[in-house]
């Protein structure tokens, strides 16, 4: 058993708990959560089971000039006086 196998069955226990979540919510907003979570773990499972059947074709890696950022400069920081407290003596 693989790592894709593996993520397959966990997938599957988390869609059959969040069904059952999703029947015994107390309220629609609850359900309604439940659904979707149960919806997006299907759809990971649909996506995993394709790449276990070996359908997925890896994309081939370009290197374009464009797509490289430079990194982020950071902005310049002014300086503050510091805040002191004055004592009356």
């Amino acid at each position: 058993m693989n790592a894709i196998h593996t993520e397959i069955l966990y997938f599957q226990r988390r869609l059959g708990a969040t069904r059952a979540m999703a029947d015994a919510a107390a309220g629609p907003c609850a359900r309604r959560a439940h659904e979707l979570l149960a919806q997006l773990y299907g759809e990971a499972l649909a996506a995993l089971s394709i790449e276990a059947a070996g359908l997925v074709v890896e994309p081939v890696l370009t290197l374009a000039v464009r797509s490289i950022r430079a990194a982020p400069r950071p902005r310049p920081i002014a300086h503050r006086p510091r805040l002191t407290l004055s004592l009356a003596s």
